[in-house]
């Protein structure tokens, strides 16, 4: 699913959004991208902006940040309001329908596009499309980072859409993670489990929700296939994992 090219990156976005919207329309969630593209005034990369943050009212949502509905597009479209990345993701949908080569670029702490024909200016599109330069990317990291953390110019990348998608379960997976909400945390480990560079701890950690959701058959299988490539250390506590959890079957 996560493979980089096989998708576009509306669409890989709209299939997590489905994931925690069961009842969504995807054809009617890709008309309405189609539908508010129409409604954008194309004539130029600043009045395309001009048209989704201040006509359309498209905003970051700060009073709610961590909301997971932030994270799905459907629900961004609906309520008009995200976080940066999923934002992001409706401009480059919406741009590119219009002539325009949005990317993304991942900023630790804060996503951000440009357009490649214009690749020195970065649009924040949480703040309803500010621009800065690479002077002013830096200045924002040390806002956000508090001044703590070293600034590397690679952090003005673009990044490809398998990234996105990761980076936006990553969101998700903190999310639920923190509110104990396991029946949605599963659903998101699984997924980024197809993500190559996910973590190798979110794969013992996918067995320990199935184990807390009493699904102990897939927990034993989980740890069973990891145990087979994990160091000795490693592999004897998962194995110790695995035999729990065919013990509660019982």
């Amino acid at each position: 699913m996560l493979e980089h090219g096989e998708f576009a990156l509306h669409e890989g976005a709209l299939c997590i959004a489905a994931h925690g919207c069961p009842d969504m329309d995807l054809d009617a969630e890709l008309d309405r991208l189609d539908s508010l593209a129409n409604r954008c005034d194309r004539s130029s990369r600043s009045r395309v902006l001009h048209s989704l943050f201040s006509e359309l009212g498209f905003h970051g949502n700060r009073a709610d940040y961590y909301d997971p509905r932030n994270s799905f597009l459907n629900e961004v479209m609906s309520r008009r309001t995200g976080i940066p990345i999923s934002l992001a993701v409706l401009t480059i949908a919406v741009g590119s329908r219009l002539g325009f080569e949005f990317e993304g670029i991942g900023l630790p702490g804060h996503f951000l596009i440009r357009d490649r024909n214009e690749p020195d200016t970065y649009i924040d599109v949480f703040a309803g499309g500010a621009l800065f330069d690479a002077q002013g990317c830096e200045d924002l990291y040390h806002q956000i980072t508090g001044g703590q953390k070293g600034f590397h110019p690679a952090f003005l990348a673009p990044v490809d859409d398998a990234s996105i998608m990761e980076r936006m379960l990553g969101n998700l997976r903190a999310i639920y993670a923190q509110r104990r909400d396991y029946a949605n945390l599963e659903w998101v480990l699984e997924l980024r489990s197809m993500c190559p560079s996910a973590p190798a701890g979110e794969a013992k950690q996918l067995g320990l929700i199935y184990m807390e959701r009493g699904r102990f058959e897939k927990a034993a299988r989980r740890f069973e296939e990891l145990a087979q490539a994990a160091e000795s250390d490693d592999e004897e506590q998962l194995r110790q994992l695995a035999t729990l959890a065919r013990a509660r079957m019982n």
